[in-house]
């Protein structure tokens, strides 16, 4: 069992008020001795406040709540840890849910971290909250009366912060690089259509391929999930087509359509370029270094963190943090023919 106020109290002999008065550092006529005395027990005791009790009396907690869709991207736990980082150099802890990219979890997680009287809330939404589930979630997070971040994926504001990345620039500066090494057909594995993020990122495709003049073709895009055996199973698919290049809309995919590609016989970027999005660790130590847009989950993390402390500190108004992409080449991506042929 923790050890209590109480406890410390007849350790030393005190009343408990006494006791509370100096671990809770309210004002007091205390001597130096008694309250030496009652440190030193604490300490040795191991005695920590209760955080609830402590935020029924002063309205905060000190926590800040993370709820992502899949703690096994390794693109979310970035996040995870540049908010975390944050967090802990300002005293905040960090209370994190996964919802499986579930939308009734997600309902479930907010109202947890309501109840556990989280201080404030970042939140990766799932890929299942649009339309109605999206007002849902909405409510329910404006039922906190706390500051909220929205992180990559949403459609509506709902009044909050939000950070994400410039999606429709991001895909379309990719498809310019892959025109630039001789690429005309390229094959697109997207996410799940209906969130914008994922619809400005398929918009930035098509839009690019038409500015370099090259015909839309439905047969070359494939709509993934997110997951490793989407990217896999998109690759039999697509094939046929004969495609090129495959531009891979988050690193994870990339990784299942580069060994789908290996375990067709395919070399990568030999027989066929990939690129993936994100640049999660993985990418650089793959068999094939991963060419990738870049979106800086870490930093993603830190910029949430940052803009969710101004909000508790300085009450400041909600703000909306575009990154800027960026592409960055390694060995999965080879040029087909000589750039001015």
């Amino acid at each position: 069992m923790p050890t209590t106020l109480k406890d410390i109290a007849r350790a030393t002999g005190l009343s408990t008020t006494t006791v509370s008065l100096v671990l809770n550092g309210k004002p007091h006529r205390i001597s130096k001795e008694k309250c030496q005395l009652i440190k030193e027990t604490a300490k040795k005791m191991d005695y920590h406040p209760n955080r609830l009790a402590v935020g029924l009396i002063k309205h905060e907690t000190r926590t800040v709540g993370l709820i992502l869709p899949d703690i096994t991207n390794v693109f979310f736990s970035e996040i995870a840890k540049g908010l975390e980082d944050v967090l802990w150099k300002h005293g905040y802890h960090l209370l994190l849910c996964n919802t499986n990219d579930c939308h009734e979890q997600e309902i479930s997680a907010i109202r947890m971290m309501r109840n556990a009287m989280v201080d404030g809330l970042i939140t990766v939404m799932s890929s299942e909250t649009i339309g109605d589930k999206e007002h849902q979630t909405f409510v329910a997070l404006k039922h906190m009366k706390r500051p909220v971040v929205l992180i990559d994926c949403f459609n509506e504001s709902g009044g909050f912060s939000t950070i994400s990345l410039d999606n429709f620039k991001a895909t379309y500066i990719a498809v310019k690089y892959l025109v630039s090494l001789g690429h005309r057909r390229i094959a697109c594995i997207c996410g799940p259509l209906g969130l914008e993020t994922n619809d400005n990122r398929l918009r930035g495709y098509t839009v690019a391929l038409a500015d370099c003049g090259i015909p839309f073709e439905k047969s070359l895009i494939y709509q993934g999930d997110f997951h490793y055996q989407s990217g896999y199973d998109a690759i039999p698919v697509l094939l046929p087509q004969k495609p090129t290049a495959v531009l891979c809309l988050n690193d994870m995919m990339a990784y299942g359509a580069m060994n789908a590609l290996n375990d067709q016989g395919l070399r990568v970027p030999d027989d066929v370029s990939v690129m993936g999005f994100d640049d999660i660790f993985f990418s650089q130590i793959t068999s094939v270094p991963l060419t990738v847009i870049c979106q800086p989950a870490y930093g993603m993390g830190q910029k949430a963190g940052q803009v969710l402390l101004a909000e508790l500190s300085d009450h400041v108004q909600p703000q909306k943090i575009v990154f800027e992409p960026t592409i960055r080449v390694r060995k999965s991506t080879k040029a087909i023919k000589p750039l001015n042929s």
